[in-house]
């Protein structure tokens, strides 16, 4: 019986027990940094998940699609996005920038080009962005020479590396398919030189894996 009682004392002191510190949002999300400098890019996503569970924010909820993307876990970071652009923000140039990569996301995987579509017609007129998109749907219809033109154009208004970045692999691949090939590698070597997201660099090393050990196609 004494012991009985011991054991009903101890378990309503760890009852009573303060709660242990809990972790911040900010907290969660200065780790997750703090791990991408190690490339340890699992854990990464997990803190950066936790750190969205506390406080959605629409920068983080890019980044961590990002992360995912990077990889390869591409209907993971497709949800990210779709939430990422739910997120309250008054940044209209972060917004712009989730709905883009969502775009290319569902076009690249998804086949879903009502998603690029829509993103086309919400973009500014002059934004780089918009005419990627509309290359990259061109593309998907084998309309090559149109998907160069306004992939061009794209690339004469970016206003950033890895929007360059992004032109410049879809140049790659569209040179790829009008059989140009030091046009497909020197925009190759642009992407890879411009472009520093982690999902862009899987896809240019992905891409570069398949072409090098094939002979460059000339028919």
């Amino acid at each position: 019986m004494p012991n009985l009682c011991l054991m009903f004392l101890l378990l309503s002191l760890f009852a009573c027990a303060p709660p242990g510190p809990q972790v911040s949002p900010q907290q969660h999300r200065q780790w997750a940094l703090e791990l991408l400098t190690v490339r340890d890019f699992q854990q990464a996503i997990k803190e950066l998940e936790l750190a969205l569970e506390g406080q959605p924010d629409m920068a983080d909820g890019l980044l961590y699609a990002d992360l995912l993307e990077g990889q390869g876990q591409y209907p993971a970071a497709r949800r990210a996005l779709r939430k990422a652009l739910k997120y309250p923000s008054t940044d209209t140039a972060l917004a712009y920038e989730v709905g883009y990569r969502l775009a290319l996301l569902d076009l690249s995987n998804f086949d879903n080009r009502r998603q690029a579509q829509s993103q086309i017609e919400i973009l500014p007129p002059l934004d780089s962005r918009r005419y990627d998109l509309k290359a990259m749907l061109l593309f998907t219809e084998e309309r090559y020479n149109e998907a160069l033109v306004e992939a061009q154009r794209g690339l004469s208004l970016a206003q950033n590396n890895e929007t360059r970045g992004w032109l410049y692999f879809h140049l790659a691949k569209i040179y790829y398919e009008l059989r140009i090939e030091r046009e497909t590698f020197g925009s190759l070597f642009n992407a890879v030189n411009n472009g520093r997201g982690h999902a862009l660099v899987k896809r240019i090393t992905d891409y570069w894996e398949d072409l090098r050990h094939e002979p460059f196609p000339t028919d």
